[in-house]
């Protein structure tokens, strides 16, 4: 236990997800800045409320790692050693040394009940803020964008309609420019989910990707446990 207690420091390059650009937006920075500042101030019960509920499902992997350590401390919410095991599981996903180290040092005293029942949990969240799962969701997020009220896609060049993004109202696109852009990040997601996900058959032009299917294939994987 002391020496997962000693491995609770940052890794900052987990700090963001690296999945989508949607992903690391400037009020997720800031929140993660308050939230440490709140951790290092003791005010667990809030820090815990943030890295659970506003962080870790964005596949912030520290904040991920975070939750599993308060949940092995007691900081902030009830101390459960399967729960902690759970979310060690989860921001170890990439294979970042620190976070593989602890996850396999808790794991390796528990009875074969407790396994099973961390592999329960771990699979519940894993089914939410996996990096499979937060990339299958932006996806179809993005899929949904790229298609007009018709159902159809847009084809670029088909229509002189101006799009204003709330987020740049000052800066009107074409409908030509604004959905290549969206297609082209759908694109971007679609190659690193083939990735991660090691899926080499995976269809990833736009024009062509069946959503169904690669929903099919990312649950399927998000049921089997390797680890």
């Amino acid at each position: 236990m002391a020496l997962i207690v000693l491995l609770a420091a940052p890794v900052e390059a987990q700090r963001s997800s690296g999945l989508a650009r949607d992903l690391a937006d400037p009020r997720t920075l800031k929140v993660q800045r308050k939230v440490d500042e709140l951790y290092e101030r003791g005010e667990f019960d809030r820090a815990y409320f943030i890295y659970r509920n506003e962080l870790a499902p964005v596949g912030d992997k520290y904040a991920q790692y975070m939750v599993g350590f308060m949940h092995l401390t007691g900081m902030g919410i009830d101390e459960d050693a399967i729960a902690a095991s759970a979310w060690y599981r989860l921001a170890a996903e990439r294979g970042t040394p620190q976070f593989v180290a602890v996850r396999d040092m808790l794991m390796s005293d528990m009875t074969a009940e407790q396994r099973r029942e961390s592999d329960r949990l771990f699979l519940k969240i894993r089914r939410e803020y996996s990096d499979l799962a937060i990339l299958l969701a932006s996806i179809k997020r993005s899929s949904r964008d790229v298609r007009p009220a018709t159902g159809s896609r847009l084809k670029r060049g088909s229509s002189p309609m101006i799009v204003i993004n709330a987020d740049s109202p000052n800066h009107p696109q074409s409908s030509a420019v604004y959905y290549g852009r969206i297609e082209s990040e759908l694109e971007q997601k679609l190659v690193m989910l083939a990735q991660i996900g090691d899926f080499p058959d995976l269809e990833t032009n736009p024009a062509r990707v069946d959503i169904k299917e690669i929903e099919r294939l990312v649950n399927e994987r998000l049921e089997n446990i390797q680890d």
